[in-house]
Formats: structure tokens, sequence, C-alpha cells
């Protein structure tokens, strides 16, 4: 279980490596900064309550946490708006490619046994919070007091 772990996030890893998109991180550090905090704001809101959980073996369930929080959200973020595009039907189809590409890793996660689903929390509802995500994260690049408020409502509605 551990080399999967660490497989998938370094998967993650050398995507950015490959695309060169931390060369953006200057410009997107704000968002990616907005991310990690939403990411993480979910582990302390749902601490006693939560929707899935990583199936660490060998490692620190704390530690992985604090990784894909640091490192493997905001690289997911960083990777789709790296290479966002201008129109928006192109726009609609990158969120739409992301979002299915995202969650379509999450069921494979799920499938190899590394996330676990509760309280009926499913691969469906990951591909939500996955869309909420990418589109949230570039909202937070043009009006981020907005997206704030945004994912406000949002966090109080789900």
């Amino acid at each position: 279980m551990k080399q999967k772990h660490i497989t998938l996030i370094m998967l993650v890893v050398l995507l950015n490596v490959s695309k060169k998109s931390w060369k953006q991180v200057p410009k997107y550090y704000k968002s990616l900064a907005y991310v990690s905090f939403i990411n993480a704001f979910y582990y302390y809101l749902c601490r006693n309550y939560f929707l899935w959980e990583f199936r660490p073996r060998k490692i620190n369930r704390k530690w992985l946490r604090a990784v894909h929080i640091l490192f493997v959200t905001p690289s997911l973020a960083l990777l789709s708006l790296s290479s966002y595009p201008e129109t928006l039907n192109k726009q609609i189809w990158h969120i739409g490619k992301w979002s299915f590409l995202s969650t379509f890793g999450e069921y494979i996660a799920v499938k190899m046994k590394l996330i676990d689903y509760r309280h009926g929390w499913n691969v469906f509802w990951s591909g939500i919070i996955f869309t909420i995500l990418y589109v949230y994260s570039y909202l937070h690049t043009k009006k981020p007091m907005e997206t704030w408020i945004l994912s406000v409502v949002t966090l109080v509605f789900l």
C-alpha cells in the first residue's frame, strides 16, 4: 500500500514537471493556497465524520493527509490552471476533462483500496467536488473575494 500511495503522489509531481506547470506557481500561488486551505478545512470540519478517508498501511495517516493538502491537490489545480483556455467553450471542455480524469483517478484509487468511502459518499460525489475544485480555483484567479464567499456558501450547502 505504501508504494501505491507514493506512486500516485509521484505521478502528480511528474506530470507537473513534464508539463512545466511549476513555472506558473508565482502566477497562481494565491489560488493554490486557497485550494490547500479549503482541503485542510474539510479535514477540520469533518474530523469526526469523514466522508472518505485514505487507507494508509505503513504510512502515517496525518502525514498522508498533509501531503495531499500541501502538494497533491494544489498540484492538480496547478496542472489545470497552467493550461486554462481562453474561450468559454474550451473552458467548459477543460473543466469537464480535468474533472473526469481526476474522478477516474480516484475511482482507480478506490479499486486499489487506497481510499474508503463512508456515509453514502461515492465516486459521483467526488466528481462533483473535483468540478467545484477546478471551477473555483480558476474563479479565484479572477475574483478571489467572491470565490471565498461562494466557497463558504457551498460548504454550508454541502
